[in-house]
Formats: C-alpha cells, structure tokens, sequence
C-alpha cells in the first residue's frame, strides 16, 4: 500500500480520531511515579516523613541493589506489560511482590527479578511511611499544575500524528492516541504499549528553550520508539563495531544509557520535526552536535539520505538499503558523517 494511498483512505479517519478531548492527552499515575522513586529517591529526601526512611542503611543498600540492576523506565515497561493498575497503589505493591510468578516468563526482566525482594521492601517501606498520602497532596498537585498551564497546540499534534502515519508507511501506526504519562522524573521514556512517560519540566516554556527542545520533539521521539526494526537490520549495525569511529563514539552513547537504534529513532524524529517546521536547520545542526555528546554519528547520515527513502519502502528496509549500499559501511561512518554534518551546516540561514 503507497502513501497516497494510505494517505487517501487514513486521513480523514485520522483526523477525526484526533479531534477529541485534549484533556485527555496528559496522564498521571500514582503507580508509575512509586516504581520511579527508588531512582529518584533524592526527590523525597527532604520531606520529614521520609527523613529517617532515608538514612536507614539497610534500606539505602536496598536502593543501591536495585538501581545497578534496573532502571525506572524499565520497572515501568515491565508493570505495563503485566496490566498493572495505574493508580491503585495496594495493587502495585501486590504486582512487584509476586513478579516472581507474573513475570518469570519474561526473558529481558531477569535482571529486575533478580532485585525483587529488594525492590519490594523499598516500596513497602514507602507506603508504610506515607507515600500515597504524600503524593495526593504533594506529587500531584504540582503534576497537574504543568499540565494546566501548558498551551498544547492541538492543530499541530494532528499534524504531528499524520506525519507519524507518513512515516510509518506501510507498517500500522495504531489509531489509538498514545498516552502521555507526566511523572515526577527528570527524563522521559517510551512503553511498549505506544504510550509514554515524561518530565513536567518539558511542559515549561523557559525549561523547552533551555533544553532545546520541546515537549512535540519528545513526543515524535518515543512514538517513533515503535518503528520495527528487523534482526537483520541490528546485525548489520552490530557489524559496525570494527569501524574504529563508529565504535568510540558508541561507547560514549552507551555510557549515556543510549547507543544502538538510538540513531535511528533520533534521525526520523529530527527530519520529521525539521518537515513540520519544529526544528530550523541550526536545531537540526545543534541537534546532531550536542545530543549525547554527538554520539550518534549514524544520524545525520540517515537524515541527509532520508529524501531518498522510496515509495512504500519501510524504514527498515530503508536502513537495510543504506547498509547494502556502502553508504553505512565499516571504515566509511567518519567520512560520510563529516560529509552529512557539512551538508546540514550548509543550509544554515
């Protein structure tokens, strides 16, 4: 199926789809902000109902225990895909204290199983002090006070899913709006459930300017997280590790905790934005220059080649195109990342 095609017969459903209650857009939830506190457990410190919690020993080496093992984005992937209750948190204690059993089928969750007694005392420890309280009249209040204030351009974000539908041509984007989750953490993070979960601090105006980006590039980002990339598209790019460019500049996304296919999300996410007039081409520059230190040298490369991408080709085949093609080879990355970085340079006003 071509793009027109798709185009002709999903834009009027799309659109309509999309013209609905933009309250609904932003979410909270209770569940997902407790599983992103031992990562973030600095945030309560403070607070005097969790003061002696904090400096118990036995439960700082718990949160040590579980942190070099699992992450905050990960713990959440993990509770969405069991269907844990978002808001409940007496049934998200009962989740992470039989993920034994919920979750031993999981491969990618070994290394948070292996943490599971840990991560269920922290938590219990948290509630027993007062975390559901506090974050009814705490956490929340200030979640919704960002979200309250932020104008969210509703126009855009139809043209934005558009775009996205464009993009993933021919796979399906689902119809269904993804969820965005606003929790108090300083990062944002895909689910695999086209949902995701996000800083407040991206709602604020002077915060986006400051960080270079917005919450719109943030969304194009994580939804672009579930483009399919095939194993033989990662087998060829883990071929790249014998270019000497390639490889130090992977160790430094790496140790960013990005790396990988994170170029290739990071490539569509700058073009579509440039395309929708989001990103200028000093963004686009700036973009490729300073995020993840530069680290990411397969994504200009990608964006500068992106024009090409045929008609009803996938992004994966298209990738898969670029390596058979040499344009992404071992021994040929430095050069043609330099070549790409003097292409976007040059468009500069």
């Amino acid at each position: 199926m071509n793009a027109l095609f798709r185009f002709l017969t999903l834009v009027t459903y799309s659109l309509l789809s999309w013209n609905i209650s933009f309250g609904e857009v932003f979410n909270t939830s209770k569940s997902f902000d407790l599983l992103c506190l031992p990562q973030y457990i600095d945030h309560i410190k403070e607070d005097t109902r969790f003061a002696a919690l904090c400096a118990d020993s036995v439960f700082v080496s718990n949160i040590a225990d579980v942190n070099s093992n699992c992450s905050a984005s990960k713990l959440c992937n993990l509770y969405s895909e069991l269907h844990g209750d978002k808001d409940d948190i007496s049934r998200c204690l009962f989740t992470v204290q039989h993920l034994d059993s919920l979750a031993r089928d999981v491969e990618w969750a070994k290394d948070i199983l292996s943490v599971q007694p840990q991560l269920s005392y922290i938590l219990q420890k948290l509630v027993e002090n007062g975390y559901s309280e506090y974050w009814d009249n705490t956490i929340y209040p200030k979640l919704q006070s960002h979200i309250d204030g932020y104008n969210l351009n509703k126009n855009l974000l139809n043209n934005i899913r558009q775009s996205l539908t464009d993009f993933f041509s021919p796979e399906f984007l689902s119809d269904t709006q993804s969820k965005i989750f606003i929790l108090d953490i300083e990062n944002a993070f895909n689910l695999s459930d086209e949902s995701f979960c996000c800083t407040p601090l991206i709602l604020n105006l002077e915060i986006e300017k400051q960080l270079r980006l917005n919450f719109m590039n943030i969304y194009i980002h994580e939804n672009l997280h579930n483009l399919y990339l095939s194993p033989e598209l990662m087998e060829k790019l883990c071929n790249l590790d014998s270019d000497p460019f390639y490889r130090s500049n992977e160790d430094i996304a790496q140790k960013h905790g990005e790396g990988r296919n994170e170029a290739f999300v990071v490539a569509a996410e700058v073009y579509i934005s440039n395309n929708l007039g989001i990103r200028d081409n000093q963004s686009v520059f700036d973009e490729f220059s300073q995020y993840v230190d530069g680290s990411l040298v397969l994504a200009p490369i990608i964006y500068v080649n992106l024009p090409n991408r045929m008609p009803n080709e996938s992004y994966n085949n298209f990738l898969i195109r670029l390596f058979d093609s040499g344009i992404l080879k071992s021994g040929v990355i430095m050069d043609n990342y330099n070549n790409a970085m003097k292409d976007i340079q040059s468009k500069i006003r």
